[in-house]
């Protein structure tokens, strides 16, 4: 009985020293970045770019090359 009550107030004196503890002060670094200008679509896309065909054989996939520019104002 003597060896249950010394363990459980060890138990009990080191948790209280473990929450008493203060943690240390953590300075966090923020780097603040720029957004970008948004991006203006000045060409508009064909009515049909992409053609999608399904037949017994499987899937054939059919698109048209389109020119795209990206301009920073």
């Amino acid at each position: 009985m003597n060896k249950i009550t010394g363990f459980l107030s060890m138990a009990l004196v080191l948790t209280m020293m473990s929450c008493a503890d203060k943690p240390a002060e953590v300075k966090k670094e923020v780097i603040v970045v720029p957004s970008a200008p948004p991006v203006i679509v000045v060409k508009t896309v064909p009515a049909k770019a992409t053609t999608v065909t399904l037949d017994k054989n499987g899937v054939k996939v059919e698109s048209k090359k389109v020119d795209v520019v990206v301009k920073k104002q």
